[in-house]
């Protein structure tokens, strides 16, 4: 070991000794060392007006903000709080998907052309682009491309028939299991017969409206029959059910239900249109689905009835254990995702993806937003549209879809346009993206940070982050842009993660701030928004506190401690020491200071990976951009710390919590309370 290091290790470990790192000082200063130690003042230079820091921003809209009052978020109300995004340094901001869709978060998309009108109009929209312009504020898109809702009006044309010319869009089959195992179905051909999983397959009937007739027998109330034959005469209207035995309901469709007529000696009857792409239930009550209500097929395989045979009819306490029945003709199509409420597109073999109609549509209807004034796209789900993720399939796919997009966007613009993938994976699954896209996710920060944060260990942070480039280098498309979070739509709450701490998700923020990669703040996470997914997705994504009518009303299905958590807008503002306040803070700092913005990193030569031994919770790096030099620290310790610093400090930029400075003969001193941080600027 270099001399000096080794007498930096050895002063600071003299220091812990006879100055004792467990003592906390006072806010004012350390009275027990005023004579010599001095607090740390942080003196940034004047930020010049340069959104450098590459900052985005992710909402929700339907949970943001409210503008016309509806309970729902809205475009306008995006639109009215645009100041205070731009007040976090953000230069774009990412927006939940804002089509038509089948369910509030919007993955299920309808139509990609369309504008959910709930969200407002298109000139609300476009005028969102304008003003967003104004502020140095870009728009990206959330953009599905692995699958449509169930009920995109392309998916429904596609159910007329193998003639229609939709039915290629998607991925149909009689026979899955035989079919994948032959090579027939080229997105999952690579895997082979591994590919099948029974539970991403579901029955739909393509035979078109028909008159029908539903008997039921219910003699046996343990084992009733359904009986399905065509029927001639015009449908009839149901009768009341008798009082003895209660009434049945035949369930078909989206909310479709009709009530069967009682003939009596247990027989019902039902004769209607029928015009179901997802089969039928038997129901014996029109609002609950528990409790033995629900009457259909024990499992997907053997939902198939044959016209004019009795089907002996299963239920069972759990709703989720009983399948629709299907008529005969029925066939299968795919679904990623175990639910039939989506529909996986089809873009055939990687190698001819760009000439399917599925790629051209969705690549087409994606070209209706550049021209609104869109600037990039996250995709949804990018390892799931091919089947096979060990393949480099996805990557190709997603590298044509990239090019097509960006031949398409620079008509009109002079430099690339933005696309980030989803891939909600490790880095070393993520890597290979990077030969299809400029820009993914980076789960693996968020992971490692918060393991870090529990372990009360930092000395290894910046050789993990380094890993992940190193590892991303070799498969680069055109640049490597990483993107990097603490949670997001899908994941618990940062803050939860945890434990409540509020000391620890301020350094969550300083770390995200003054770490490589690119940035997202995940809408409420600069309020220490808590939220767990234990009763469901809606917990993670509660309405914004703006402490005004802006507050949306879309669920009240929200922690109970949340408001008295964190408070609202308004109250963090005005709070010196509130979360808010420290992400303006610090993303005003990146933004200011290129070294932080875009520079590189690299490890502390002593306070690093092989310090784990004497300073495990010190978290060391270097970030420099030119002749800019920074030197970030920070404490990840539950304790205070002191140590010995060589560098040729020469004043702090930013400091979060207490820090305090000695200079000594051969360099410094420096206490760090704990979960603190400090940058210096370098000579």
């Amino acid at each position: 070991m270099h001399k000096m290091r080794k007498s930096a290790l050895i002063l600071g470990a003299l220091f812990l000794i006879f100055t004792g790192c467990h003592k906390v000082p006072t806010p004012g200063g350390d009275p027990d060392d005023e004579s010599t130690f001095v607090r740390v003042k942080e003196t940034p230079r004047t930020w010049d007006g340069n959104k450098r820091a590459g900052i985005t921003y992710q909402l929700l809209v339907y949970s943001f903000a409210d503008r016309d009052g509806d309970g729902w978020g809205d475009l306008g109300g995006i639109t009215d709080k645009l100041d205070y995004i731009d007040s976090l340094g953000a230069s774009a901001i990412w927006l939940s998907p804002v089509h038509p869709a089948m369910s509030y978060h919007g993955y299920d998309v309808l139509d990609y052309a369309q504008l959910n009108p709930v969200y407002g109009t298109m000139d609300d929209f476009t005028e969102l682009v304008r003003v967003a312009k104004t502020k140095g504020i870009k728009i990206y898109l959330d953009y599905v491309i692995n699958h449509t809702g169930r009920e995109h009006w392309w998916f429904q044309k596609a159910l007329e028939g193998p003639g229609s010319p939709y039915r290629d869009y998607y991925i149909f089959s009689d026979d899955p299991q035989k079919d994948i195992a032959a090579g027939k179905i080229p997105m999952i051909a690579t895997e082979g017969a591994a590919g099948y999983d029974s539970g991403q397959w579901f029955p739909i009937s393509t035979a078109g409206n028909q008159k029908l007739k539903f008997t039921l027998d219910w003699k046996n109330p343990a084992a009733p029959t359904v009986t399905v034959t065509p029927a001639e005469t015009t449908p009839g209207d149901a009768f009341a059910a008798s009082d003895a035995d209660g009434p049945k309901y035949l369930y078909f469709g989206d909310g479709t239900l009709k009530q069967f007529a009682d003939i009596g000696g247990g027989q019902y009857e039902l004769t209607t249109d029928f015009a179901s792409a997802w089969g039928f239930l038997i129901r014996t009550s029109s609002t609950q689905w528990n409790n033995k209500t629900k009457y259909g097929a024990q499992s997907k395989g053997a939902s198939t009835l044959a016209f004019g045979q009795p089907f002996t009819l299963y239920t069972h306490e759990n709703p989720d254990n009983v399948h629709d029945l299907q008529l005969p003709g029925a066939t299968m199509f795919h679904s990623h995702f175990w639910t039939n409420w989506f529909a996986d597109l089809n873009f055939g073999a990687v190698q001819t993806a760009e000439q399917s109609p599925a790629f051209k549509a969705i690549t087409d209807d994606a070209k209706i937003w550049i021209d609104a004034g869109v600037e990039g796209f996250r995709l949804d789900a990018v390892k799931h549209i091919y089947h096979n993720e060990s393949s480099d399939e996805n990557p190709q796919f997603l590298a044509k879809f990239y090019g097509t997009m960006n031949d398409y966007f620079r008509k009109t613009r002079s430099y690339d346009i933005y696309m980030v993938g989803e891939v909600f994976s490790d880095y070393t699954q993520v890597a290979p993206y990077y030969k299809g896209l400029p820009a993914l996710f980076e789960f693996s920060f968020w992971y490692r940070l918060q393991w870090a944060l529990e372990a009360y260990t930092g000395c290894y942070f910046a050789k993990d982050v380094l890993e992940f480039e190193k590892t991303y280098v070799a498969t680069t498309y055109k640049e490597n842009i990483r993107a990097t979070k603490l949670s997001n739509h899908d994941e618990v709450r940062a803050r939860t993660q945890l434990n409540g701490s509020l000391a620890k998700t301020k350094l969550a923020a300083a770390v995200l701030f003054t770490s490589g990669g690119s940035p997202y703040v995940y809408y409420g996470e600069e309020l220490g928004y808590i939220g767990a997914k234990t009763q469901g997705d809606v917990y993670v994504r509660s309405p914004m506190l703006w402490g005004d009518a802006y507050t949306t009303t879309y669920t009240d299905q929200i922690d109970g401690a949340l408001s008295r958590t964190v408070g609202t807008v308004p109250g963090q503002e005005a709070d010196t020491s509130s979360l808010l306040r420290l992400y303006r803070k610090f993303a005003k700092l990146r933004n200011t200071y290129p070294a932080l913005a875009t520079g590189t990193t690299t490890e502390h030569p002593v306070y690093n990976h092989n310090a784990f031994s004497m300073w495990p919770q010190i978290a060391a790096w270097y970030r420099t951009e030119g002749n800019e030099k920074l030197l970030v620290l920070h404490n990840f310790g539950k304790d205070q710390v002191v140590f010995a610093l060589e560098d040729r400090i020469d004043h702090a930029v930013i400091t979060q919590g207490n820090v305090y400075l000695k200079e000594e003969k051969e360099g410094y001193t420096l206490k760090m309370d704990a979960w603190s941080s400090v940058v210096f600027n370098i000579k």
